[in-house]
């Protein structure tokens, strides 16, 4: 009677932790790419890309509103918030639109603008809707959709790997920034710290013959502005760096002074008077700030490796450059790097964090930046 008994709770026990609430995979679509505007008729314009799902033995369905973009579907809705834009792809796609495997966000100019909308737009994502954490983060020169509809595989690769190599090879060299999902929406919900976008822009080709003037340094440039002709004709290249209605782009160059600051880059070719040397980054920058009455002083040790003869020529257009970063950043009141974080260690509490007034502090802070 025991050994029946057991039996029977243990066949209980075997259902009760069955899957019952599981999702039926076949019943969702895994969004690529989302892209976000101000709208036309309503506040907000979503742009969403996901793959074309085809019946085996079946052509392509062309019925419907979705837009095919080289084997790829776009759907597009307009509402008063992210939530409502949602509910209506949701009616207007046959599937659950899912967003666990969410590739890239893309911001355009005019909802950087709307800070309101744009945060509330990043904790629904977040939040309810459990975008993918790691997504990477884009604003765009001009529309986002525009963005969006250029973006197509890479020699015929699917469009969510390519994307992530692609974006692998420009971390590498530090043109872009390290931008994911969950790293730009703490940097806008952070008072003290600004969120940093990729920088994205549709090529117009008309920089092949005549480059546009950006400088000595080869990675000098925005998105949008490349000296090349290629399939693909999204650029990415540069910064964005946000804070309430203000927006500040970096060129490729600065972008890998940011990423040096920020511990992304380890490696960097570097010229100086038409001579180009490689300079290596064996530890991350330290930062340390000083309270010095009224003034503070931001120290910036910078890391160097550099085998040329000539190293210090190198190593101190290095020095200039980081130094003119850190004073435009200054300038714009704008602090992607993290400076508050060091500043907050001189607080013995937050009471005396919140008295400092460090933002008020932060515009007379003097640099120094010395190479080691």
């Amino acid at each position: 009677m025991r050994r029946v008994l057991a039996l029977g709770l243990l066949a209980a026990l075997l259902l009760l932790n069955g899957c019952y609430d599981a999702a039926d995979l076949g019943n969702r679509i895994f969004a690529i790419n989302l892209a976000l505007d101000t709208g036309n008729g309503a506040a907000l314009r979503l742009t969403v890309q996901y793959p074309r799902i085809t019946p085996v033995g079946k052509e392509p369905d062309e019925s419907g509103d979705a837009l095919d973009r080289n084997g790829y579907l776009i759907e597009q809705v307009e509402g008063e918030s992210l939530t409502a834009c949602m509910e209506l792809l949701s009616m207007a796609t046959p599937r659950q639109v899912s967003l666990l495997q969410l590739r890239g966000v893309y911001l355009s100019e005019s909802l950087a603008g709307q800070w309101d909308l744009l945060n509330e737009s990043m904790t629904a994502l977040m939040g309810s809707y459990e975008a993918r954490p790691a997504a990477s983060v884009y604003l765009t020169t001009g529309r986002a959709e525009d963005v969006l509809m250029e973006k197509i595989p890479l020699f015929g690769a699917r469009l969510s790997k390519s994307q992530a190599a692609q974006n692998g090879v420009l971390l590498e060299l530090g043109v872009i920034p390290f931008a994911p999902l969950n790293r730009f929406y703490y940097g806008l919900s952070n008072p003290e710290l600004s969120a940093v976008a990729v920088l994205a822009g549709v090529n117009v080709m008309q920089y092949i013959d005549t480059p546009p003037p950006a400088g000595v340094q080869h990675t000098a440039y925005l998105a949008g502005e490349l000296p090349r002709n290629a399939v693909d004709k999204v650029d990415l290249c540069g910064s964005a760096v946000l804070e309430e209605e203000q927006l500040l782009y970096l060129d490729g160059y600065e972008t890998q002074l940011f990423d040096l600051l920020t511990g992304y880059l380890r490696r960097m070719e570097l010229t100086v008077e038409g001579e180009t040397a490689t300079l290596n980054f064996p530890q991350t920058p330290s930062i340390r700030v000083k309270m010095d009455e009224e003034t503070p002083v931001v120290n910036i040790g910078l890391y160097v490796r550099c085998e040329e003869a000539e190293a210090g020529r190198y190593t101190e257009q290095l020095q200039q450059d980081v130094l003119a970063l850190l004073l435009k950043l200054q300038q714009h009141g704008m602090d992607p790097v993290g400076i508050a974080d060091r500043a907050r260690m001189r607080a013995l509490t937050i009471a005396d964090w919140k008295a400092m007034d460090w933002q008020t502090l932060y515009q007379r802070a003097c640099f120094t930046v010395e190479v080691k």
